[in-house]
């Protein structure tokens, strides 16, 4: 009796629009069987020995390959078919999305990032909405935010314009309320201070260089490994 696995593999290939002489190419069948497994409507029952799969006698050189160079799977069973791998392509893809979890469940984990007294701060704009004015014209409100990492201490300002000016300003009056200022200031990729991942703003720069502060952006698209704020910094 055919495993589940080829028995879902031959209904799945059906579904599909695959004539059965098709399928039984695709899946190295003769066409009674693939129609007598179309005519079942669960995988029947089978022995113990039937459960290895075609695959299991590669699967050591298919992890091999695609642990080496991250081979597809179209690659590796071109690699595998003259060894005498008579399957479909379907194990072999349900095989390399198990050894690609560990992969991409390792790159969602965030590592806490913790920091010491005086180490750095977090610095951000955040927009609000438009309110009238007191003359009723209608403006955008910012507000600019910083955060001391290890106590979370914060400083907020409502703003009506995100350019350097205001941003250094905004730096100045965060000092003078926190007394003092940190030996980091870590920021998302606002152009105030980046104007591209290779270029600094100079004027900022002469700003931080002055307080001897060490600036850092976040990467990109990556807020949610920030530690206090959004991201994960670089340099």
């Amino acid at each position: 009796m055919k495993k589940t696995e080829e028995w879902l593999d031959i209904h799945m290939f059906r579904k599909q629009g695959h004539s059965i002489r098709k399928i039984a190419k695709l899946t190295g069948n003769s066409r009674n069987t693939v129609r007598r497994i179309l005519r079942q409507k669960a995988p029947g029952k089978y022995d113990a020995a039937a459960r290895t799969s075609r695959l299991e006698p590669f699967k050591e050189y298919v992890k091999k390959r695609y642990q080496e160079y991250a081979l597809s799977a179209v690659r590796i069973l071109e690699e595998i078919k003259p060894m005498g791998y008579c399957g479909s392509i379907y194990p072999l893809r349900r095989y390399l999305q198990i050894l690609a979890e560990p992969a991409r469940a390792a790159a969602k984990m965030t590592v806490r990032f913790e920091t010491a007294p005086g180490e750095q701060a977090q610095v951000d704009w955040a927009y609000c909405d438009r309110f009238p004015d007191a003359q009723g014209k209608m403006i955008s409100i910012y507000v600019f935010v910083m955060v001391l990492c290890f106590s979370r201490m914060m400083f907020i300002k409502f703003t009506t314009s995100m350019r350097l000016p205001v941003l250094l300003a905004c730096h100045l009056e965060a000092f003078n309320f926190f007394g003092g200022w940190t030996k980091g200031l870590l920021y998302d990729n606002m152009k105030q201070v980046r104007i591209s991942q290779s270029e600094w703003n100079p004027q900022f720069l002469d700003f931080a260089n002055y307080y001897g502060i060490v600036p850092k952006t976040c990467r990109i698209r990556r807020a949610r490994q920030k530690g206090k704020w959004n991201g994960l910094c670089i340099m």
